[in-house]
């Protein structure tokens, strides 16, 4: 069972995330791609995550050895559904909930969605994370 204040701090930690899940999708791109750094950045200032994927995937399969892998871009394709419903949804889905039992039912069910999204997520910030340190290195970016 899942405490409100547990579910609070691993919210938080999922939204953190998918955060810098965008935003180290954008670094990576901006390293690898030609030209100047912060050029390649302003590219993508305003672009979406669907937008920022196609633009990484591109110049990520264009030497025949991607990076990431096909479920790798399946996860972050599933990043905006995750981060909007985290954002947008999750709390109006029990809290108006009049009966307590019920809440407290559908809050757990919720709970366990929370655990899984943010483990999916994690795995991938993990390896974004370290994906942006040796792009950055490797493409003379820090």
């Amino acid at each position: 069972m899942m405490t409100r204040d547990r579910f609070k701090l691993i919210h938080s930690e999922l939204i953190m995330q998918v955060q810098t899940i965008e935003n180290d999708l954008r670094l990576i791109y901006a390293a690898m791609k030609s030209g100047d750094f912060e050029d390649n950045l302003d590219d993508l200032d305003k672009a979406n995550l669907g937008r920022i994927t196609k633009e990484l995937k591109d110049l990520d399969y264009s030497d025949g050895h991607p990076d990431l892998s096909k479920t790798d871009y399946d996860t972050i394709d599933r990043i905006r559904e995750i981060r909007n419903y985290w954002c947008h949804q999750c709390y109006l889905d029990f809290v108006y909930i009049q009966d307590d039992y019920r809440r407290e039912q559908k809050f757990q069910e919720i709970a366990a969605r929370l655990s899984h999204d943010e483990n999916l997520t994690w795995d991938l910030h993990e390896k974004l994370e370290k994906l942006r340190h040796r792009k950055l290195k490797e493409y003379n970016r820090i």
